[in-house]
């Protein structure tokens, strides 16, 4: 299957499994009122750090040595991996239930015991979940993945809406996240079982965790960065400025989805491209592409999103619709780091990115910690920008001096130009056609600055397309 298939499989199934909490977004606020919301969102949040404690680091450490194997070897280390992410999973959720009443004391926002434990159930598989996933990945089964993550969006998406049209508000959305999470771990476990043949291998173990435990506490300093923010303004400001805050994050994260099917090729294969046949230039060129793609998608998001926020929202969040063109300038800082890291991860262990993100976590903590008190929502985005920013160059020297890559830096420099033309000129025609809605004028800025994008050469897939159809026409 061709890349651009596999690419279209891996958006429609990542827009339906990760992508639903944006797709029910207008019609949750309007069911809920800012405070339900807001707590809603510390909720998210503590799932989102359980998340990545329950991974361990296992996925990055799948990628890395699982798929430069073969044979028997290869189904060992995939049985290792699956047997980590379920001893991970067990434990940790025993942790929690013993310690659940000494971590109701300590949230931001008071809970109930049940909601806790029915957050927990999607939380605990999400890393079991996450090794057949990636094995779909890295076996370039698209079609499958694309299959499942619909089915599971489908069947939350329902469960959500019969849920909260019967009144059981923050309760139903959590039910129907446990549900289809258990649903979908039953549809992946066969699959799973014919990949590795034996659970319970662990020689691998010490090789696996030596690589995956730094990209945890790389991950939770991610967190720190990511995470701390609604924390503070959760503690500091009150959970209905968190709630706009989160609604605009929610919105942000649609360039993550847009860019989730380029990277779901890329990083389950870039050790392997990287050992191929002029594999540096080729990595260069690839990296670069993720991050040219996150600035022109990013660039068109900010064009649209802020007027179709105003226009689907209710009153009480249109602030959401200023904070969300921060956001998602943030977010295209975020993936150029994303992309130019590889070098962290071509060796045996992940140190160097773990020490990164932990410097970065440390400056976000101290910059939240001054600046949320005092200027609440633009304070946290303030110190978000700051954290990646300093990550982006931080992972870009240490990873070219590990791997060096021969990127042509002139191709996100013509993105970045074009990018910000496009920006300034439609706040401008915003001001003087005052008749026009701000979503008309996006729609149409954005559709000319794709074009100027596709004719500067930032976007080769469109020009090997196109090169494609001339050539076919070439003998009519």
């Amino acid at each position: 299957m061709n890349l651009l298939k596999q690419s279209a499989y891996y958006a429609i199934g990542i827009v339906m499994m990760k992508g639903i909490s944006l797709v029910m977004l207008p019609y949750i606020t309007h069911q809920m009122s800012l405070e339900e919301y807001g707590s809603l969102e510390a909720l998210i949040l503590l799932a989102d750090i359980g998340t990545i404690l329950f991974g361990f680091g296992i996925v990055d450490a799948m990628y890395r040595y699982v798929g430069t194997s073969e044979g028997e070897e290869k189904r060992k280390l995939i049985s290792n991996c699956f047997t980590l992410s379920v001893l991970v999973c067990l434990l940790g959720g025993i942790v929690i239930a013993v310690s659940l009443s000494s971590l109701l004391t300590v949230l931001p926002v008071e809970f109930k015991a049940y909601q806790i434990l029915l957050l927990l159930i999607p939380t605990m598989l999400d890393g079991v979940i996450s090794i057949p996933l990636t094995l779909l990945r890295m076996n370039s089964m698209a079609k499958r993945f694309c299959i499942l993550s619909v089915g599971k969006g489908v069947l939350q998406a329902l469960m959500t809406f019969v849920l909260l049209e019967s009144g059981f508000g923050i309760d139903g959305v959590l039910i129907s996240g446990a549900v289809s999470s258990v649903g979908l771990l039953l549809c992946l476990l066969a699959y799973q079982w014919q990949e590795m043949g034996k659970f319970g291998h662990l020689m691998h173990s010490k090789q696996l965790l030596r690589f995956g435990i730094p990209v945890l506490v790389g991950g939770a300093s991610i967190y720190m960065i990511t995470g701390l923010d609604r924390w503070f303004l959760a503690s500091f400001v009150g959970v209905e400025e968190l709630a706009v805050y989160a609604v605009s994050a929610k919105f942000a994260l649609i360039l993550g989805l847009i860019l989730q099917p380029y990277a779901m090729w890329w990083f389950p294969n870039r050790i392997s491209i990287l050992q191929q046949h002029n594999g540096k230039r080729n990595c260069a060129d690839k990296g670069l592409l993720g991050v040219n793609l996150g600035i022109i998608f990013g660039t068109m998001m900010i064009l649209i999103v802020p007027g179709l926020m105003r226009l689907i929202l209710p009153e009480s969040y249109q602030m959401a619709g200023t904070i969300v063109v921060a956001l998602l300038a943030i977010g295209m800082i975020k993936n150029a780091g994303d992309y130019l890291n590889l070098g962290c991860y071509s060796g045996d262990s992940s140190y160097s990115q773990m020490w990164i993100q932990g410097i970065c976590a440390i400056t976000a903590a101290g910059g939240y910690f001054i600046a949320v008190p005092t200027f609440g929502l633009w304070g946290a985005a303030g110190i978000l920008a700051l954290a990646y920013a300093l990550r982006l160059i931080l992972l870009y020297k240490v990873s070219q001096s590990m791997e060096y890559l021969p990127y042509h830096h002139i191709r996100w420099v013509a993105c970045i130009g074009v990018g910000i033309f496009a920006i300034a000129l439609s706040q401008f025609l915003s001001q003087i056609l005052t008749d026009v809605p701000e979503l008309v004028i996006g729609l149409f800025l954005s559709v000319i600055a794709l074009l100027f994008f596709i004719k500067c050469a930032d976007i080769p897939i469109p020009q090997t397309i196109l090169a494609k159809f001339g050539k076919n026409h070439s003998h009519v």
